[in-house]
C-alpha cells in the first residue's frame, strides 16, 4: 500500500515537472518586403524580421532600420511610396506598445532561407559613421552594412496615413517599426548562423 502511495506520488510529481516546462513559441519569420507586402495582416504581432542592417549614426543620434531592396509589393500611401525600411525601436517610452517578453528558439534553416531571399535583391553596401580623431576633429568612415534579424512587435507609425504630399514624408520616411528588446537584436552571417549584436 505504501509502495503504491509512493508510486502515485512520483507519478503526479513528475507530471507536475512535465507541466512546468513550456515549449518554445512557434515565431513567424519574415523577410522586409513580405512585412511590408502583408502589412495589415502583420501589425500588430510578434514576429522575426530578415534584412540587411542599416544604422544612419551622426554625433548626437542614432538610428537602425532594417531594409531589403526591390520589393514587389512596396507600401504605398496618398501616392507616396515609402521605401522598404523599417524601423527598429528598443528605447520603449510610456505609451508605446511593449515589445515580446518571450524568448524564443529561431530556427537556423528558417533563418538561412528568408536570408537567401533577401540577398536575392539586395547588395549588402556600407554606411558613414562620424568618428572622433586623435586631435579632436571629427572625420567620417565607411562601415559595412550586416545581415541582421529582429524580433519583435510589428507596429503601423503615424505617418502611414498622413499624406505626405510630392516632398514626401521627411526625415527617415519610416511608416512601420519593429518594436523589440535589444537582447532580441541579432547579425546574420551569410549561411544564416547568428550572433548576438554587440550592445
Amino acid at each position: 500500500m505504501q509502495t503504491r502511495a509512493l508510486l502515485i506520488a512520483a507519478a503526479i510529481g513528475s507530471g507536475v515537472a512535465f507541466a512546468q516546462q513550456k515549449p518554445k513559441p512557434h515565431v513567424t519569420v519574415l523577410t522586409v518586403c513580405e512585412v511590408m507586402g502583408g502589412l495589415n495582416r502583420h501589425a500588430d504581432t510578434a514576429v522575426a524580421v530578415v534584412g540587411r542592417m542599416e544604422r544612419s549614426v551622426s554625433i548626437i543620434d542614432h538610428y537602425e532600420f532594417l531594409s531589403q531592396d526591390r520589393c514587389q509589393r512596396p507600401l504605398v500611401r496618398h501616392g507616396h511610396r515609402f521605401p522598404n525600411r523599417i524601423g527598429i525601436l528598443t528605447d520603449w517610452e510610456e505609451g508605446m506598445p511593449k515589445p515580446p517578453e518571450d524568448q524564443p528558439e529561431l530556427d537556423d534553416r528558417l533563418l538561412a532561407a528568408k536570408l537567401s531571399l533577401v540577398r536575392r535583391s539586395t547588395a549588402l553596401g556600407s554606411h558613414e559613421e562620424p568618428v572622433f580623431g586623435t586631435n579632436g576633429q571629427v572625420t567620417t568612415v565607411v562601415v559595412p552594412n550586416e545581415w541582421a534579424v529582429v524580433y519583435g512587435r510589428i507596429v503601423k507609425l503615424p505617418r502611414l496615413d498622413e499624406d505626405c504630399g510630392a516632398e514626401g514624408c521627411g526625415g527617415d520616411d519610416v511608416a512601420v517599426a519593429l518594436i523589440a528588446q535589444s537582447s532580441q537584436v541579432y547579425t546574420l552571417r551569410s549561411n544564416g548562423a547568428w550572433l548576438p549584436v554587440e550592445q
